[in-house]
Formats: C-alpha cells, structure tokens, sequence
C-alpha cells in the first residue's frame, strides 16, 4: 500500500512539470471550422488567458458563411481545464456560455420577395480540445464543443495559435 501511495504521489508531482503556461500568460488563434446542424463552413478567432494554474478563460468569435442565404455569427466565452499529457501536448475540456446569432436574408417564394430578418438565442456550450505546441510560442489547436439552445450545434475547429 505504501508503494502505491508513493507511486500515486510520484505521478502527481510530475504532471506539474509538465506544465505549458503560467498565469497572465496570452494566446490568440486563428481557427477554420464546420458547424453541423446547419453545415457551414466557418472562420474564427479565439483568444486565451490564463487565469489560474491549468485553468484559462478563452472567448471567441465565429462567423459562419452564409448557407441557404442564412449568415452566422456567434460569440462564446468558455473556461478550460487543462491537462499537459507530455511537453508539446495538452487537452482539455470546456464549458461556458454561448450567444448565436442567424441572419435571413432577403428571400423569394414564390415571386414574393421577403425582406430580411433574424434572431439571437443564448445557450450552454460542452466540449473538449487539444493543442500541440511546435514551438515556444506557436501552437497548433483542435476543437470540438456542443452549443445547447434553440439551435442546438456542434462545432469542430482546426486552429493555428500564438502565445505572447
């Protein structure tokens, strides 16, 4: 019992040196994506800040090309808990709250032109990433997250990132 609390204690004490942040420590990412429920493409930028060890908190923005003349954009802010598995890579699950935003534009049914309109819902977002450093300060960044609300979706984004 003793070698395995010693064991125990061991690991834990490693997984600290692995760490790849440090508090106030920014980053910003590029990132290109797909939105499922309404399958369009997206483009995005997320921003990071370290607020305490392993946690960050991590708004974004993203834009969703107009699909079936629908225009997207929405507005996240999501905290991340993260778990540094070797020197270049780390995971991470996150939560936060979401605001969609879906714009109509002008459509014609039937010879009638209607004008445009739109809507905002607000939500929850679940999910999970990994990022894989290739350098001191550039990293690499995937993504994945579920948007519970009126319009329930899932994201998957690939990103490109710089720390400073």
């Amino acid at each position: 019992m003793k070698k395995l609390l010693l064991a125990v204690a061991f690991v834990a004490g490693t997984l600290g040196a692995f760490a790849q942040s440090e508090k106030g420590e920014k980053s910003l990412i590029g990132n290109i994506g797909y939105q499922s429920n309404a399958e369009r493409f997206m483009l995005g930028v997320q921003g990071r800040y370290v607020i305490a060890e392993n946690i960050r908190l991590a708004p974004d923005v993203m834009f969703f090309f107009p699909k079936n003349k629908v225009t997207g954009l929405d507005i996240n802010v999501n905290v991340h808990y993260v778990f540094n598995v070797d020197q270049n890579l780390s995971v991470y699950p996150l939560a936060g709250i979401a605001m969609q935003n879906n714009r109509f534009s002008g459509r014609t049914v039937g010879g009638e032109k209607f004008g445009s309109n739109g809507y905002t819902d607000f939500g929850f977002n679940l999910g999970a990433g990994a990022g894989y450093d290739l350098a001191s300060n550039r990293f690499v960044n995937f993504e994945l997250k579920y948007t519970f609300g009126d319009a329930d979706c899932m994201v998957v984004a690939l990103g490109y990132g710089v720390k400073f």
